[in-house]
């Protein structure tokens, strides 16, 4: 009776593959902000910029993208630390080999959480990136947004629509920068952490389209 997508594009793509437009209906992903509401934020004596990812440790997260363009950053703004918040377990080779990266490229403050619960460090990060092969619609651009964090993501699945809009007055609430390229990534991460009132009109405005 119905054929249901998270998003608009995906709607189109079912279209063009001949199911009828009546038939489609969109139905995105949504969170409740109000969970997020009274999380722990950036202590003040915290001098670090705190870049964060909510992330399973797994290739379609290209995560040595995410490494490679981390050590982009550190060359311009040592003051940068890196979380990669998500489960290692997944597929343990691919994290040895991160791990072996990150030594490689002698990339320092970069943090593997493991699995965690994101509330206790959303609040502290300045900014989130996500650099994934592939995506739908990503909770966790959903969860930054209800703490306010703007984001660093690559062009995949509903991305551009989360961070640019979609016929909406909300504004823009980050940078959406091509798959696997590492260097656009580290400086659009650049650009954010050289710039607070940037990281902050952006963090705003996914605020209030992930409210509407």
């Amino acid at each position: 009776d119905k054929v249901i997508s998270l998003f608009n594009r995906n709607r189109e793509i079912q279209v063009e593959q001949g199911c009828e437009r009546e038939k489609t209906v969109v139905a995105p992903n949504g969170i409740n902000v109000q969970k997020f509401k009274d999380i722990p934020l950036k202590d003040e004596d915290d001098k670090y910029i705190n870049v964060g990812a909510l992330v399973r440790v797994v290739p379609i997260k290209d995560i040595k993208t995410m490494i490679q363009s981390f050590a982009v950053v550190k060359e311009e703004v040592p003051e940068a630390r890196f979380y990669i918040m998500g489960p290692v377990e997944e597929d343990p080779e691919y994290y040895e080999e991160c791990m072996q990266m990150v030594d490689a490229l002698n990339v320092n403050d970069v943090v593997f959480t493991g699995s965690v619960n994101i509330k206790e460090y959303l609040g502290r990060m300045d900014l989130m990136v996500l650099t994934s092969i592939s995506e739908a619609q990503p909770l966790a651009i959903l969860e930054g947004m209800a703490c306010k964090k703007p984001f660093v993501t690559t062009d995949v699945g509903n991305c551009r629509e989360m961070i640019y809009g979609n016929n909406d007055d909300y504004g823009v609430a980050g940078m959406v920068v091509s798959v696997m390229d590492y260097e656009k990534i580290g400086q659009a991460v650049i650009k954010l952490c050289k710039d607070e009132k940037l990281r902050n009109e952006m963090g705003v405005n996914g605020f209030n389209r992930v409210s509407s």
